[in-house]
């Protein structure tokens, strides 16, 4: 028979049969993939997925109309579709430095292929960064553009300018990302309970972030394996509400995808739609952690994370929640129809689901702030090494993860930033508006390199 001959080439001598074979190289890769996939929505995508907790909180239109919210959905879609499907997952993941991402990472890319060394430090490099410098030069020839930094001083200049601005801003993301998320989640408490005010938000808030940077010198290793369960909950919990006001508000809605309906947007209102552009813009920040925590995750999983869950919640989501909103347009009179934007996110919340989506969102803007501040302390470190920032005291908070780290320092200042932008700004909108213009110049440094 067939399957003893079969048995007969897989015994070993004395007929013991032989070990199963090993499982293919390729499924072993898939497995990791996929679990490295589902780390990164605690460690990468934190301050992306939530950011529907503030975004149309933080938008503000005199006389919004059915129109209005359409177009303002139709650009968060193409933001969403073209900043992060097209700019990141489709090219600037590709653009790494022998599997680093971040600014630092492209502008030593940039330097070693025009021949314009590693970076202009006084710094001694290692042997391997020497290597990887002596292999880049010879393997590619600089373009014309690479030959003219070459030459230039003052354009090599600039383009350090350029790369430590970018970073700056992306340390900016430790400040405002934790402020805005908490205040936006623990806005929630008023909507039930009337006789909490906006100071009492602001102080609860403000409490919440300073016990977190506290506890950033014991390391995050002991907690951090809740981080991706947190978001995983997220970004299931968020888009089966989107689902569920679409079909009960507004089953069309899908029709915004269509790009006249920006077009019709911003000539109706023109500055005023103008004006509105930073804050639909915060649909896509902290898309550049994706690029910046590259060396921490392989491409695979960033782009799998990306494509399978992160990119369909937050479509989903956005839809559910302009869903809700042009509902609320019905039940608001003329003169209170600019405040439809308020507290927009536990709007669209169903009151059977009202607090356990509280719990959700709240420990979700926690995750998001520890994920920013965790990246923050890694930049400092790079910076550090690299002599573009002072010598701030680093410590390694983990045994078995070399790239958990924490800064006394720069944790208090952190601290001491993001109460004063909660206590300053006071709400969510006047932090939205600051960080909606922060976010365009951020983008704008990843372009231009």
């Amino acid at each position: 028979m067939s399957t003893g001959a079969h048995m007969d080439l897989e015994a070993e001598p004395g007929g013991v049969p032989a070990a199963a074979p090993p499982p293919p190289a390729d499924v072993g890769n898939v497995r990791k993939d996929l679990f490295l996939a589902y780390k990164t929505l605690g460690v990468v995508f934190g301050g992306l997925v939530t950011s529907p907790l503030y975004v149309f909180s933080t938008m503000h239109m005199s006389s919004p109309t059915e129109a209005d919210f359409l177009g303002i959905y139709s650009i968060m879609f193409w933001t969403l579709t073209l900043i992060g499907v097209v700019k990141y997952v489709g090219i600037a993941l590709n653009a790494d430095d022998h599997g680093e991402g971040g600014t630092f990472a492209m502008y030593s890319l940039l330097c070693r292929h025009a021949n314009m060394g590693i970076l202009p430090s006084k710094r001694v490099y290692s042997a391997e960064e020497q290597l990887l410098h002596n292999q880049s030069k010879s393997a590619k020839t600089p373009s014309n553009l690479g030959k003219f930094f070459e030459r230039s001083l003052t354009a090599r200049r600039v383009l350090l300018f350029m790369s430590i601005l970018g970073m700056c801003m992306l340390i900016g993301d430790g400040v405002l990302t934790p402020a805005i998320s908490v205040l936006s989640a623990i806005q929630g408490l008023r909507a039930p309970f009337p006789a909490v005010t906006q100071p009492v938000v602001a102080f609860l808030s403000a409490a919440i972030l300073i016990g977190l940077f506290l506890v950033q010198k014991y390391g995050t290793s002991k907690v951090s394996f809740l981080f991706s369960p947190i978001m995983v909950a997220w970004t299931f919990t968020t888009p089966m509400v989107g689902i569920y006001s679409i079909f009960r508000y507004y089953p069309g809605i899908f029709k915004a995808i269509s790009p006249h309906y920006i077009v019709h947007f911003f000539l109706k209102n023109k500055k005023e739609g103008w004006q509105m552009l930073g804050a639909t813009v915060l649909a896509i920040t902290g898309a550049e952690a994706m690029f910046a925590d590259l060396g921490h995750f392989s491409k695979k999983a960033i782009q799998i994370a990306f494509l399978s869950s992160v990119y369909p919640s937050l479509i989903l989501t956005y839809a559910g929640q302009t869903a809700c909103l042009i509902n609320h347009l019905k039940d608001t009179d003329q003169e209170n129809i600019g405040k439809v934007f308020d507290d927009a996110f536990y709007k669209f919340i169903p009151r059977p689901v009202y607090w356990p989506m509280f719990v959700i969102a709240t420990l979700a803007a926690i995750v998001a702030s520890q994920s920013l501040i965790s990246a923050t302390f890694s930049v400092i470190k790079q910076s550090v090494v690299l002599d573009y920032f002072p010598r701030v005291k680093v410590v390694h908070t983990s045994d078995e993860n070399e790239g958990e780290v924490y800064s006394p320092e720069t944790n208090y200042i952190l601290m001491v930033l993001c109460v004063g932008v909660i206590l300053g700004f006071g709400g969510g909108q006047a932090i939205g508006n600051a960080f909606g213009k922060y976010s365009n110049e951020k983008f704008y440094k990843t372009e231009y390199h």
